[in-house]
């Protein structure tokens, strides 16, 4: 039947089942040889201290007896030769020495039974006994008889209980011997039973050590050294090396296969990988991961095909947007053509523009001079008044070329607001398709940016010129109006010269202010020709970076469509 361990039922084969009995019968075998050390430990102790209580009663019980022998021998030889020496050793021995005394005390602190004493009583009550008897013939020798004193030591009744104390002293020495040495053979058999047990024990617990260490080598140690082996060439990424341990239902065994079943199974993984990767690196995104993947590998698994899916919504999105970064760019490139030729148009314009504006100004300052003529010519006399009214004549020509070239300027005006607002809308459709454009766009939106602040400059610009050529055109009707009135009214000059005279120097401020205001506007033209030179150069460095973009739009288009999605 399998051991159970922790709620899991372990099998035969299991080191953990294998070893706890091992351990277990050592733990047996260990505590079995305590107990029996203990036990021999304390048969030692009980043999030793049966063996000193043996030694001990019997030393006691023969210095009570010699203790009774030496009062009876002294007592006798006192009673025969009446020596005094005699007397003094009896009662030495009974006052001084106490040897029964000492031996008497001895016997109560060892372990003597109850029957033993009462036999050792019974010697102490016949000692007690004789020492009237013993008293007696003391008296008899101190009196000088010594016949008597000899009949009562020497006596039947003292001789009888004398020979029965030796025998009662004998038979509780042997008695009490005997018990001893019954307790000493059966602490001795103890101690040989247990010596042999724990000899047994020892062997035992030898050949379990050996078991253990035999047990440990052969199927922990070296299977643990090779899976660690194993584990060192797996953390090295060495998947395909040989593994010559067997499976089974062991724990070493489960680790085997678990290796094992890691091994194949983070091969097969990391093949379906490298696959897929490869197939990604290729613009292959029509794959995903199938493998059966376990435990924390399935977050590579559901990441992987998270990123497959989100690289394939990419690269789709990118390929649908390039296509209309495609589509866009032409657009842009041709808008920019039409822009740079609005513009070479525009400056084209202008530059006739400013040569109308010069002859213009050189028509005023001409007319300016011919004034102050005119204003010196009526201080003369009327004489020079027909050469006067030609003069008028020829003024009211050139007032009427004014007012022509007035007409060209307004024209020629409102062609360049319609060229700023041409421009305006073409900077208006570019940042409309680099906002399309995205990140790829984001250069041309500056230009575009550009164009537009161009634009903006060149309708203030217009504005300005239009403002001073109306204040030009009103001047030249002023200018107009006077100089028929003076052609109308020449004889009435002839007959007010003062008065055409003063009119005439309001003329000449008049002029004055005209060739001011001509100068204004060719410093404005000269703006508006500068604005509308950058406006060409911006337009056509934008139709060459549109060109260049949609090449590599192009390209890009050329690219993305080597991705299958």
């Amino acid at each position: 039947m399998n051991e159970v361990s922790n709620g899991e039922v372990l099998g035969k084969n299991s080191q953990v089942a294998r070893l706890r009995k091992i351990v277990k019968q050592t733990n047996f075998s260990l505590v079995l040889g305590i107990v029996l050390l203990i036990l021999l430990f304390f048969a030692s102790i009980s043999y030793a201290f049966v063996s000193n209580e043996q030694l001990e009663s019997t030393m006691y019980l023969n210095q009570y007896r010699l203790g009774s022998k030496a009062l009876t021998t002294a007592v006798q030889s006192y009673a025969v030769t009446g020596d005094t020496m005699y007397y003094d050793d009896y009662m030495r021995e009974l006052n001084t020495d106490k040897n029964r005394d000492i031996a008497w005390a001895g016997l109560e602190e060892n372990n003597i039974r109850d029957y033993e004493w009462a036999e050792l009583n019974e010697i102490a009550f016949l000692s007690n006994n004789l020492v009237p008897l013993e008293e007696e013939a003391m008296a008899a020798v101190a009196s000088g008889d010594t016949a008597t004193a000899i009949a009562f030591v020497f006596g039947e009744e003292y001789s009888d209980t004398i020979q029965k104390i030796n025998s009662m002293t004998d038979n509780v020495i042997t008695d009490i011997q005997n018990r001893l040495d019954s307790s000493k053979k059966m602490f001795m058999m103890i101690q040989i039973i247990c010596a042999v047990a724990f000899l047994a024990g020892f062997i035992r617990l030898a050949q379990q050590c050996l078991r253990t260490i035999r047990f440990s080598q052969t199927e922990l140690l070296i299977p643990i050294i090779k899976v660690s082996d194993q584990m060192a060439l797996l953390a090295d990424g060495n998947l395909h090396t040989d593994f010559d341990l067997k499976e089974d239902d062991s724990e070493v065994g489960n680790m085997v296969a678990s290796i094992r079943f890691m091994k194949d199974n983070m091969a097969a993984i990391i093949g379906e990988i490298a696959y897929v990767l490869e197939q990604m690196g290729q613009g292959n995104y029509i794959v995903s991961v199938e493998q059966n993947y376990v435990g924390e590998y399935v977050k590579i698994k559901d990441s992987l095909n998270r990123i497959v899916e989100e690289m394939r919504e990419t690269v789709s999105t990118i390929q649908a947007v390039s296509r209309e970064i495609d589509s866009g760019s032409a657009q842009l490139a041709y808008a920019a053509d039409d822009l740079a030729t609005a513009c070479t148009s525009q400056a084209t314009e202008v530059s006739d523009l400013m040569m109308m504006l010069t002859e213009l100004g050189d028509s005023i300052e001409y007319n300016e001079k011919e004034a102050e003529e005119a204003v010196k010519i009526s201080n003369l006399a009327s004489s020079t008044l027909v050469v006067g009214a030609q003069k008028m004549d020829e003024l009211r020509e050139a007032m009427q070329e004014i007012s022509q070239c007035s007409e060209q300027i307004i024209s020629v005006i409102a062609a360049i607001s319609d060229i700023g607002d041409e421009i305006d809308m073409l900077s208006l459709n570019a940042s409309i398709e680099s906002a399309r454009a995205g990140e790829a766009g984001k250069g041309f939106a500056v230009v575009a940016e550009q164009v537009k602040k161009l634009a903006e400059a060149s309708q203030n610009a217009v504005g300005q010129t239009s403002e001073l050529i109306e204040r030009t055109v009103q001047s030249v009707e002023v200018g107009t109006r006077i100089t028929s009135e003076a052609a109308a009214n020449m004889e009435e000059v002839q007959m007010g010269a003062e008065e055409t005279t003063g009119r005439i120097n309001g003329i000449v401020e008049k002029l004055k202010k005209e060739v001011e205001s001509i100068a204004h506007i060719n410093e404005s033209i000269s703006v508006v020709a500068g604005i509308v030179d950058n406006n060409s150069a911006t337009s056509e460095e934008t139709a060459a970076v549109s060109e260049q973009q949609k090449t590599q739009v192009e390209s890009m288009v050329e690219l993305m469509n080597k991705f299958k999605v």
